[in-house]
């Protein structure tokens, strides 16, 4: 991706899915006015694991702009240290407000490439 931020990370618990919806549409939400943000949301199977991926992408986010990554990472860190309750009211009370964006999470499976392993550089 030459245009964006992908974060990848697992959950523990049931309440997976939950979780990383109100993260990922929350953040997404919260800059797509300012930086013309779009976002896809990912559940992940890799052979026998499991995580999940959210993508954001947009015209204003580029590795010429350290910074706008910077501030999305932390924001996302940011909502991702509160409590389940506390995430989870933020987001249905946010839900309520017009113009609010939802992605719902799509499932994908991937399989290793070894070709893409550094391994393979030593040769």
């Amino acid at each position: 991706m030459e245009k964006g931020l992908e974060i990848s990370f697992q959950v523990a618990g049931g309440e997976g899915k939950k979780i990383v919806e109100a993260l990922a549409n929350l953040v997404g939400n919260e800059f797509i006015g300012e930086l013309e943000l779009q976002w896809r949301i990912f559940d992940v199977t890799l052979g026998k694991e499991r995580f999940y991926k959210v993508c954001y992408s947009g015209p204003k986010l580029s590795r010429l702009h350290p910074h706008i990554e910077k501030r999305i990472k932390s924001r996302f860190d940011e909502l991702a240290h509160f409590s389940m309750d506390d995430l989870m009211s933020k987001y249905h009370e946010e839900r309520k407000g017009s113009g609010f964006k939802i992605q719902n999470i799509q499932e994908l499976k991937e399989e290793y490439d070894l070709w893409q392993d550094n391994f393979w550089q030593y040769f």
